[in-house]
């Protein structure tokens, strides 16, 4: 039938075109254009062929497709009553110059391929061609000391040749620089070692088809990702309107190297997920403290637990964890014998095909259950969050568990209350949240039923998820992993800390223990001192004492319970004791991770660090290894963490010192 002549037309036209871009060579062209039953048991198989347009509407351009028929004789045959002026001698005999402008052509003698865009009228055998060394020689005599080749037609002009365009990973984030394109891609060929093997086909056709590749790849993960999309909303009742390059987003791992990956949605979805499960936690065990909260509360978000959950719903096939490689690209309709497609049951029945097996980390399949769950709390809000959670294994329901409070106790007694409502711009209900915000464990007294500690569980997860999710939608166009940078700078102890002393919070904490009581002096005296070095606690060089914070995230808790679990208030309230907040202009980079990139840029050596503890006191020692000299410095401070920000950032000074020397 025609229908099937023209398909296995278009298959051979495909074929070729794809062969020759992807591997450069004129080896393989000639099985391609000599097989007629192509295709046929292909495992990937479609067409894509060139277009014009005719008025508005795009027509298959059957002219560049019929010149993978191109034969010689053929061609001698349409042309028998050319005029001799516009016939050029090829390698296979005599042929009008129309047939060869506009055509694909291999030289045997190098086994090379060439796109020809047209004649060079002003070069022939005679002209000189300078060598790269500065000397001249005619093309005649080039071709003879190179190849052995004696050229007989030396008054034919040659034709202008280019090699063949290289296919190019079209998606992968590039620099901004545009690379300029090498003289070394055109050529001047002489005609008599051409063969033309297709034509008329014109160099914008190839051009064209170079960027294929990269643009069915990119269809091919949104439609994995619509896969991953319907799997979830055949689970739901609601209509949850997802965009698929969110979900796209939340697939594509950073190791891609495209211009967007999972990060920022990751962190987003850490956020609402350590919200939604301290809430639940906070309100269902309601006797426990924040010891047992926090174990109940790993076994639900820690990595091996979402990863499990993930490869349960069969995450791990739907993530895009490598660059593409055009190399690897399978050219839909060639029967390489290599690829296969099993088929394979999902959980809801649904069917997909599988190509084969591959190796995650826990890690990366549990980043990923994360960035979806920011995917659709991004794009749906929490109810969408929420219906997402419950689909992966998460089942939250806190609307409807009520909290009983047995903490009796006259607030007043303990606390100015009247002074913390006009600090936090807030009145409670219940005044006796305050003081168990306020009540540190050391502070033992019968008329005091408990501490701080499970309204600081409570607030630190409610305070995360609302600094995370105001940075998140205030700058909708940061680069992945800045939203991470910005988070980490503003959800920490000595942020929370600092703020706290700023509004005084310190002269009303409840404890009884000589240690802290001096720690907090020392804080508070060397606060005049820090408050005109550093803005931003996350600066400072000194650990704060953590009950600092604690009582900034007790308080958020405290707010959180009294108000009827409304996150709004909470936020209205703690951010005026926040400001100023960090921004993207005044974020700095944290001196281990400034390190660690600096040293991967330049491919540096960075030592595993020395850690050492003796009486309370964290020793760390940081050693880099740049251009044959060891750069090292130690630290020694009562926190590790401190100890190896100092430790790197003195290193840092001393690796830019010695570049600028």
């Amino acid at each position: 039938m025609m229908w099937k002549k023209l398909v296995i037309l278009c298959r051979r036209f495909q074929l070729a075109v794809f062969q020759v871009l992807m591997y450069r060579k004129a080896e393989k062209l000639a099985e391609v254009l000599c097989d007629h039953t192509l295709g046929n048991n292909s495992e990937i198989d479609y067409l894509l062929l060139p277009s014009n347009y005719v008025g508005q509407s795009p027509l298959i351009d059957w002219l560049s497709v019929t010149s993978v028929t191109f034969s010689y004789e053929k061609a001698c045959k349409n042309h028998v009553n050319c005029n001799a002026d516009i016939l050029i001698q090829i390698k296979s005999g005599l042929v009008c110059t129309c047939m060869i402008q506009n055509s694909l052509v291999t030289t045997p003698h190098n086994g090379h391929a060439y796109i020809i865009s047209g004649l060079l009228t002003n070069i022939n055998a005679n002209s000189l061609l300078r060598l790269s060394d500065g000397r001249l020689m005619t093309y005649k005599e080039y071709y003879e000391k190179r190849h052995g080749i004696n050229l007989c037609y030396s008054q034919v002009s040659f034709l202008a040749g280019r090699h063949i365009f290289r296919v190019q990973n079209h998606i992968q984030r590039r620099r901004k620089q545009k690379e300029k394109e090498s003289s070394n891609a055109f050529v001047e060929l002489p005609p008599e070692l051409c063969c033309v093997v297709m034509s008329p086909i014109s160099i914008s056709t190839f051009y064209s088809f170079t960027f294929l590749p990269s643009i069915m790849h990119r269809l091919e993960s949104l439609l994995l990702a619509t896969s991953l999309k319907k799997m979830h909303l055949n689970h739901c009742v609601q209509n949850v309107a997802i965009p698929t390059m969110k979900v796209l987003e939340a697939i594509t791992t950073k190791k891609c190297l495209e211009n967007f990956h999972l990060e920022s949605l990751e962190t987003l979805g850490d956020s609402f997920l350590k919200y939604a499960v301290c809430q639940q936690l906070f309100k269902k065990y309601q006797n426990h403290q924040e010891g047992l909260l926090s174990i109940r509360k790993e076994k639900f978000i820690s990595n091996t637990a979402l990863s499990m959950l993930g490869c349960d719903k069969k995450l791990p096939g739907f993530i895009r964890n490598e660059p593409f490689d055009p190399k690897d690209w399978t050219i839909p309709g060639y029967n390489c014998g290599s690829y296969s497609l099993n088929e394979e049951t999902l959980c809801n029945a649904k069917k997909i095909y599988v190509t084969g097996r591959r190796k995650l980390k826990f890690k990366k399949v549990a980043d990923v259950v994360e960035a979806l769950i920011g995917a659709y709390l991004s794009t749906g809000g929490e109810a969408a969050g929420f219906l997402f959670l419950d689909w992966i294994g998460i089942s939250i329901n806190f609307t409807n568990i009520p909290y009983e409070r047995h903490f009796k106790v006259r607030a007043e007694k303990f606390v100015n209350v009247q002074h913390f409502e006009s600090l936090l711009h807030y009145s409670f209900q219940d005044p006796s949240l305050l003081v168990e915000a306020l009540t540190h464990g050391s502070y033992m007294l019968a008329e005091i039923p408990g501490c701080y500690q499970r309204l600081e569980f409570l607030g630190d997860s409610v305070l995360d998820y609302l600094i995370t999710l105001h940075l998140y939608n205030k700058y909708p166009g940061l680069t992945p992993g800045l939203l991470t940078d910005l988070r980490s700078a503003s959800v920490n102890n000595n942020c929370y800390a600092l703020s706290a002393v700023k509004a005084g919070f310190h002269k009303h904490i409840l404890q009884s223990s000589q240690k802290l009581y001096k720690d907090i002096k020392e804080t508070v005296e060397s606060f005049q001192e820090l408050s005109l070095e550093y803005t931003f606690g996350w600066e400072s060089e000194k650990s704060f004492p953590k009950v600092l914070g604690d009582v900034m995230e007790s308080l958020a808790g405290a707010i959180f319970v009294d108000s009827g679990y409304n996150k709004e208030i909470v936020f209205q309230s703690i951010r005026p004791l926040l400001e100023p907040m960090i921004t993207p202009e005044t974020l700095k980079v944290h001196p281990v991770k400034e390190l660690y990139e600096l040293c991967q840029r330049q491919h540096y050596e960075l030592r595993k660090p020395i850690v050492s503890h003796e009486d309370g006191i964290s020793s760390i020692t940081i050693e880099v290894e740049a251009n044959g000299k060891v750069f090292k410095h130690t630290s020694t401070v009562c926190d590790k963490k401190m100890a190896k920000k100092l430790a790197s950032k003195e290193v840092l000074k001393s690796l830019k010192g010695a570049s600028c020397s």
